[in-house]
């Protein structure tokens, strides 16, 4: 039995597994259809959801929020993000749970997960431009690649039960992009979604979206492509990317840098121990850049529950090779800071392999401003004729 057929008797034998709609999302939705809910009716709808309270307490701290003091109670961090952000952002915590499960191709789930949440914030930043609802293209930007996640699960529940199952990395990419939205509404028919994010799971991929939340979610797939790809995106590229007035791209140009602290409050400790995937994740990282040139910095990790240092050996605009004592878990996005500067970058660790008793990390910088690129740039200069 090859994997496509795996697919095909999950889903007539009904055995696809769908998490639960989730049941935060759904409490608040509860609390916030009453007219003028009292504020701890909200406080007590999210307190018993550790891991989400623990979210909105890093988010309402998280570069994208913050505004003042630390906050450090329920209470007042929903009056920083606000009532409206909660739900959603119940949603994609509920994502990131599913996302995060152990697994044989977790590594590929996280990448999934990474995309999905970037989407969901770019689709957003295009309805605050556009005057649309950003909470409906929030969620839809969330759940458009959704049934890719149901794809990865069922595949693991096929080679659990047949080991012998050929599963390469490039099946597994062709089986995601061809069926995701099959699956996809698979999960919308389980958690009865609105007929508007049903369409945007099933069309976002077409020449010609049918209404403007798919379009609004397939531009903001385009925008993420070229996020993954480059170092920065700044208005001039957005622009060629989307075709959107100038004016336009200049607004959603200032909204991409806060991306990486928004998706890493959703995460616990980059550099916390994993088993070795037992199958190989699809490559899809770009490969590295023949101006790569050979350097020697040392960048920390920061947010991490211990020290962690890397020593970069080969850098250039795009990103880093480096060699750490810890190995980081791949398609994770990171802070890191340059010792000896106030320099920090955004980067997603694409590659880890073992060399002897160290780990080589390929890592690619994420959603910089021009600024920090530039910054990143200078950086990489000094140190070169420093070392020359």
């Amino acid at each position: 039995m090859e994997l496509s057929e795996a697919l095909a008797d999950a889903v007539q034998k009904d055995s696809v597994r769908v998490p639960p709609y989730p049941s935060t999302a759904m409490r608040l939705q509860q609390v916030m259809s009453r007219p003028d809910f009292p504020m701890h009716a909200l406080v007590d709808a999210m307190r018993t959801d550790a891991v989400f309270t623990g979210n909105i307490l890093r988010l309402a701290n998280s570069p994208f929020y913050r505004r003042g003091d630390a906050v450090t109670s329920l209470s007042l961090a929903v009056g920083r993000i606000g009532t409206k952000e909660l739900t959603r952002l119940a949603m994609a915590a509920s994502v990131s749970n599913a996302a995060s499960a152990a697994g044989p191709l977790s590594e590929l789930r996280r990448g999934v997960w990474r995309r999905s949440l970037t989407a969901a914030l770019v689709a957003e930043a295009l309805a605050k431009v556009d005057g649309s609802d950003a909470g409906e293209a929030f969620v839809a930007g969330l759940l458009h690649d959704a049934g890719k996640l149901l794809i990865i699960g069922c595949i693991e529940d096929a080679l659990a039960r047949r080991p012998d199952l050929l599963a390469s990395p490039h099946d597994i990419a062709e089986l995601l992009e061809q069926q995701h939205a099959k699956f996809g509404l698979i999960l919308s028919g389980r958690w009865q979604l609105p007929v508007a994010l049903a369409q945007v799971i099933a069309h976002h991929h077409d020449a010609a979206p049918p209404d403007a939340l798919t379009r609004r979610v397939a531009l903001a797939d385009r925008i993420v492509d070229a996020l993954e790809q480059q170092a920065f995106v700044d208005a001039k590229a957005l622009q060629a990317v989307t075709g959107l007035p100038a004016s336009a791209c200049e607004t959603l140009a200032t909204s991409i840098p806060s991306i990486p602290a928004t998706i890493s409050a959703f995460e616990g400790d980059a550099a916390a121990t994993e088993s070795v995937p037992m199958v190989a994740a699809p490559d899809v990282s770009p490969a590295p850049a023949p101006t790569s040139r050979a350097v020697a910095l040392t960048l920390e990790l920061k947010g991490s529950a211990k020290p962690v240092l890397l020593d970069v050996r080969r850098a250039d605009a795009h990103g880093f090779v480096a060699l750490a004592k810890d190995a980081l878990q791949t398609n994770r996005v990171v802070e890191f800071q340059v010792q000896g500067s106030t320099l920090k970058v955004w980067a997603v660790v694409q590659r880890v392999r073992r060399r002897g008793e160290v780990h080589e990390l390929d890592c690619s910088l994420f959603a910089a401003s021009p600024e920090v690129a530039r910054q990143w740039s200078r950086v990489l200069e000094q140190n070169v004729r420093a070392a020359a």
